[in-house]
């Protein structure tokens, strides 16, 4: 494996980390109607259950004169079924099926589980609400900066590697089509979203972890 296939796997893990950061939201009072929330902006637009796209993802590190890139392309599946294939710079998979999670290789063979990325398998469900934009993580408050930007702030209570995370809609569109992760360090990942499909006809295969020895 080629000496970008860490940073490759650094970057994918980012987004995975900074919205899996905590569970599910528990249950609030209801807003008033004209309160802006990803639950009332969600309620705009019938209920997506499935999604594809593909992505760019830059992550800019603050020690280092150097932006790292990365391309592919998302699966997401409600309640908690996710996969990233990803083309470039290294290609890799990484699939999230309820608390399990795979990292394969191109001839889908099992890599080592980043350590960076152990979170996800406890809050796949959490992230594939939140790139359907049906809730924030608990812990963090929104604020709206129009109609579709919002800004995700962790309390001071809340751990979290990232000190903000902006998810920006098209006007309409339930899906985010711009996320950026800025980390408390000052590190800071944007990634994009194109050519958004909403419940297209996704086989549960395609979410399939790999068969373990002995299996």
């Amino acid at each position: 494996m080629t000496r970008g296939a860490p940073r490759a796997r650094r970057a994918v893990a980012l987004l995975a980390i900074a919205i899996a950061t905590a569970a599910p939201s528990a249950p609030r009072a209801a807003a008033p109607a004209d309160a802006p929330s990803l639950a009332t902006r969600a309620a705009r637009f019938p209920t997506v259950e499935r999604a594809t796209a593909d992505f760019a993802q830059e992550r800019t590190v603050s020690l280092v004169d150097e932006v790292l890139r990365a391309r592919g392309s998302l699966a997401l599946a409600a309640p908690a079924s996710f996969r990233l294939d990803v083309t470039e710079p290294e290609p890799m998979t990484l699939l999230a099926a309820g608390t399990a999670l795979a990292v394969v290789d191109a001839e889908g063979k099992a890599l080592p589980l980043p350590g960076e990325l152990a979170g996800l398998a406890a809050f796949a469900r959490t992230l594939t609400d939140l790139l359907l934009g049906a809730r924030a993580p608990r812990g963090f408050t929104e604020t709206w900066r129009d109609a579709d930007t919002v800004v995700l702030t962790p309390a001071a209570d809340t751990a979290s590697p990232f000190g903000e995370i902006m998810l920006r809609f098209p006007s309409d569109g339930p899906l985010p089509e711009t996320i950026a992760l800025r980390e408390r360090g000052g590190d800071r990942t944007i990634l994009r979203l194109e050519h958004v499909v909403l419940d297209p006809a996704l086989d549960p295969a395609r979410f399939a972890l790999p068969a373990t020895k002995g299996s």
